[in-house]
């Protein structure tokens, strides 16, 4: 028996010691794509809203909420310059239903592609689904938090009491203080942003591909940034290009970009991660 438990924790043979789980081992293996790849994600996001016209439903829908939440708001300029950033954060949960689409069609399915089956992917994913929504919203609170000490506690005696949004920034970019200001929010969104954008890049076509747990899909994620920089660099800086589009259009835009993105970033996820035997390739 002794010597059972000595052969356990010291193999004789080296091909009985199982390497550490890693973020290298324990995932599939992630491509290194050049920085033009995200325009390709893009082209076919787009092509794919159109053979899949239901998916404009959920730009529809959250183009009210956004809508509905800067109405609430806009007499509270910090609370509604956080929550219509914070889309930014959240968009990739929200995005659920566009990549079950984007899913679907990949598989070859031309009819089961309305909101019903949209809505299936939820109960499908479960729990991981909601705590990676959890975790977006939890980061999102640290955002609106910090915006509220930076803009409404250190600058009130500079920047005084704003009635609206746009009084907000009419006055911030009116004075050296307000400037400043701003510069600082944007930095802090920037550094946020990055962090909620490294966990959420592929987490959710992920875990529909795969049907895997909240933890290996944000791994997934992670190991796929760290991979590429530079082309994840340049997919952020289209992502949150096409939202302050959107943005200037009163949100209306956003049905459109809103789909557009969903389809893209399974797009992106087939592009990155390898994908298993049986499972289509990227085209």
């Amino acid at each position: 028996m002794v010597d059972d438990l000595m052969k356990r924790r010291y193999p004789g043979d080296p091909g009985e010691i199982r390497p550490r789980q890693t973020l290298d081992n324990g995932t599939p293996p992630v491509r290194q794509i050049s920085a033009g790849h995200p325009l390709r994600w893009l082209a076919a996001g787009w092509r794919d809203i159109w053979r899949a016209p239901a998916s404009l439903l959920h730009g529809v829908l959250v183009s009210i909420v956004g809508l509905a939440i800067l109405w609430y708001t806009w007499d509270q300029p910090w609370v509604a310059m956080a929550a219509i950033s914070g889309f930014l954060l959240v968009g990739p949960a929200l995005a659920v239903g566009v990549n079950e689409l984007a899913r679907r069609l990949e598989q070859g399915d031309r009819h089961g592609l309305g909101i019903g089956q949209c809505l299936a992917a939820i109960p499908a994913l479960g729990g991981s689904l909601w705590l990676f929504a959890a975790l977006l919203a939890g980061l999102f609170i640290v955002w609106a938090g910090f915006m509220t000490l930076w803009i409404g506690v250190m600058n009130v005696g500079n920047l005084g009491m704003p009635a609206s949004l746009g009084e907000l920034f009419e006055v911030m970019l009116g004075t050296t203080q307000g400037v400043l200001s701003l510069v600082g929010v944007v930095v802090a969104g920037g550094v946020l942003a990055l962090v909620a954008f490294a966990v959420g890049v592929v987490t959710v076509p992920a875990m529909l591909d795969r049907r895997m747990g909240l933890v290996g899909a944000i791994a997934i994620s992670l190991k796929a940034f760290a991979r590429n920089r530079v082309a994840m660099l340049v997919w952020a800086a289209l992502v949150t290009t096409l939202f302050g589009l959107s943005v200037l259009t009163a949100l209306i835009a956003l049905i459109v970009v809103f789909p557009w993105l969903g389809f893209a970033m399974w797009h992106g996820y087939r592009d990155l991660v390898v994908a298993d035997r049986g499972t289509q390739a990227p085209d």
